[in-house]
């Protein structure tokens, strides 16, 4: 991408900017006024802007094809939310907007759910998940899973605050986690990544793990990670879901999304500047400060092994989204308002850099980058 990508695609930028001021305009006046409301507001808003979006994508056009055709009485190897969620709303009579909704809403509000057994940072939080590419505007390409990752979001939440009040918490994971897996089958990965890493999660590790864990495994190469996929993987997975396997182990698509290996370098710095910004910091060893950042360091490990495979660098996903709680986190331990100041606006001026690159999207129909050209029911209506 260059500027000249941005300069021609100028007008389309506005209604995001629009999102993003709108976004702003509620927080500072939550800050002024008495009242002090923004949650409401701002999650109409994200659910008002992506909920009601025209199928603007080719995933998003698969998605209205797939619901339509579960209409017509076809039968489609999909997970179970959507399959019977597209048979109620075809029974309703709706279209297939009334899908993209039913997805964006339960997405934001397991989000918003998650940050707030999170941090008491909720503006930050979701400001953050906002303008992160692999977050909101993974609604507008990868719509299942993105909704998969909010539930998993907040049911690691209530697995990890103990002092949350939760009479059946085990049965209440369970039940998240399934339903997380009834949304997008790659959730059955995060959980038994969760499981098997327990011990890693929970615990403080020093810059002398961390790092080398992060540099060394730029230098793995994929197609090893791929062939330990097939060897062990395969074998032991039901039948049901080793398409997914299989797609991890599509070495053929090893070259086609040259942004991968940006987009890698720039979560392994990300990373590296979390550890280091902790390790300097007076923040607790507690279960709420470590296990964000672990998992999200188990994501960029992920991230960096699966650079060269689109498809299966997505279960990092599952991992990323904790960056939205530990930058506040981060940011709460430091020592002086200006610094406070200073250091939230260079993160988030980053993270808006960021949302910009995400605005243009690989799409693996066009083997190239085309801009997120934003449509909209409800502005089409009022045209």
């Amino acid at each position: 991408m260059s500027v000249q990508f941005f300069i021609e695609n100028a007008a389309q930028l506005l209604p995001y900017a629009l999102l993003l001021a709108a976004f702003l305009f509620l927080a500072f006046q939550s800050e002024l006024a008495r009242n002090r409301v923004f949650d409401a507001p701002v999650l109409a808003l994200l659910v008002l802007f992506a909920g009601f979006r025209e199928a603007m994508t080719p995933d998003m056009e698969r998605y209205r094809q797939m619901y339509e055709g579960i209409g017509s009485g076809e039968s489609l190897p999909l997970e179970t939310s959507f399959v019977y969620l597209s048979k109620l709303l075809n029974w309703l009579g709706l279209d297939y907007h009334a899908l993209f909704f039913l997805f964006t809403f339960f997405t934001l509000l397991f989000v918003y759910l998650g940050i707030k057994n999170y941090t008491t940072h909720v503006k930050l939080s979701l400001l953050l998940y906002t303008l992160i590419p692999a977050c909101f505007l993974n609604l507008f390409v990868e719509m299942r899973e993105a909704t998969a990752v909010a539930v998993a979001f907040y049911a690691t939440s209530l697995w990890i605050r103990k002092d949350i009040k939760l009479r059946y918490r085990l049965p209440a994971v369970l039940a998240l986690a399934a339903l997380s897996l009834s949304f997008h089958f790659s959730a059955i990965l995060y959980w038994p990544i969760l499981l098997v890493f327990n011990r890693f999660i929970r615990k403080p590790h020093s810059l002398f793990l961390y790092l080398p864990l992060l540099i060394v495994t730029l230098l793995i190469p994929t197609s090893l990670i791929m062939g330990a996929i097939s060897s062990v993987a395969l074998p032991i997975v039901p039948a049901r879901y080793q398409s997914y396997i299989t797609i991890f182990m599509d070495i053929e698509a090893a070259s086609t999304e040259s942004g991968q290996l940006l987009k890698t370098l720039i979560y392994v710095a990300i990373a590296i500047g979390f550890v280091i910004w902790r390790s300097r910091s007076s923040m607790r060893d507690t279960d709420e400060d470590i296990i964000p950042l672990n998992l999200f360091v188990i994501g960029v490990v992920i991230l960096s092994l699966t650079r060269s495979l689109a498809a299966a660098s997505r279960l990092a996903y599952f991992f990323l989204i904790y960056q939205i709680v530990i930058f506040p986190a981060l940011l709460e331990n430091m020592k002086g308002r200006v610094a406070r100041l200073a250091a939230t606006y260079i993160v988030v001026l980053f993270y808006l850099a960021q949302f910009a690159w995400g605005l243009a999207y690989y799409s693996e129909e066009a083997a190239n980058y085309p801009f997120l050209r934003f449509q909209n029911l409800v502005i089409s209506l009022l045209h």
